[in-house]
């Protein structure tokens, strides 16, 4: 092998172990690319990732709630604005280490088919459908109300769930590619009839929990903000509100250049959705306030 060969089979291994030490052959001053995202979330944007329609897995919160099983930890009367019809809930722990929505009293003096369903927001009267609502369950008519509803899967810690409602349910069904009115004579199905607010007693499983500004790097090049919609740059100062996946952003890297463990990023968003890489949808804001969740 001749002087200049093995000369140059040096430099390669030498570039190449630089590569791999995670070294840039042109400096130590290479900008990083900039984030994707150019505005502020909105007030109407959701903190959970799951706005793009695309599908994605819901990402639940391993760790389990210190509440022995039988512990009623939320409890309200859902009642409709007129008063003729209403429902009494309950949620208990249940010996999964999740939750079960107890109902009792149900009455009306309308009997029609009826949905309850357990949403994110807090629902009042009149609003429409909510494909993000949990655990909805219909009986009909002439059926007795569920003694019971499972909320596992809202996971672990259910007290992302502010609301539920009562939701009038069609009693006829129409082909897919059809026009015709489903239920003309009741123009009040599929829209809130009573909806009454949660409020838990599950203690946090993080009470110390406060996300950090951390720089940009590979794996999570998005952007920081705070309550006023203002981008953040470093940790200090304000408290960092919200976080807007760049493209690239994979959860666990996003998770520490934030400060937190992917179980805390998890419960902040629990219907966090991710890629089945890891990545996380681009353009979705992750909610990192824990009052806000």
């Amino acid at each position: 092998m001749g002087r200049r060969t093995v000369t140059a089979s040096i430099a390669i291994a030498g570039v190449s172990a630089l590569l791999l030490m995670g070294c840039s052959v042109f400096g130590d001053d290479a900008p990083l690319p900039k984030p994707t995202g150019h505005a502020a979330p909105s007030a109407s944007a959701r903190p959970d990732g799951g706005t793009d329609g695309t599908g994605g897995d819901a990402q639940p919160v391993s760790t389990k709630p210190t509440v022995p099983a039988g512990t009623v930890v939320a409890e309200t009367d859902v009642v409709s604005r007129s008063g003729d019809t209403a429902v009494h809930v309950q949620i208990v722990a249940d010996d999964a280490g999740t939750f079960d929505a107890q109902l009792s009293g149900y009455r009306t003096t309308n009997p029609q088919p009826m949905t309850v369903e357990f949403r994110r927001s807090v629902a009042v009267p009149g609003q429409g459908y909510d494909g993000d609502a949990v655990a909805s369950t219909t009986w009909q008519a002439d059926a007795a109300a569920p003694d019971s509803i499972s909320l596992s899967d809202a996971g672990a810690y259910p007290d992302w769930l502010h609301s539920v409602v009562l939701v009038p349910a069609s009693t006829t069904q129409v082909a897919a590619d059809s026009d015709d009115s489903v239920d003309a004579d009741r123009p009040w199905v599929g829209t809130v009839l009573a909806a009454a607010e949660l409020h838990w007693r599950i203690p946090s499983p993080f009470p110390d929990l406060r996300a950090q500004a951390g720089a940009a790097r590979p794996g999570a090049y998005g952007w920081v903000f705070d309550a006023a919609g203002d981008k953040l740059t470093a940790p200090g100062g304000a408290a960092p509100t919200a976080y807007r996946v760049s493209h690239g952003d994979d959860q666990t890297t996003v998770a520490k250049r934030l400060g937190l463990t992917l179980p805390q990023l998890r419960w902040l968003n629990p219907t966090m959705r991710v890629h089945g890489n890891g990545w996380l949808y681009e353009d979705t804001d992750l909610n990192l306030d824990p009052a806000t969740r």
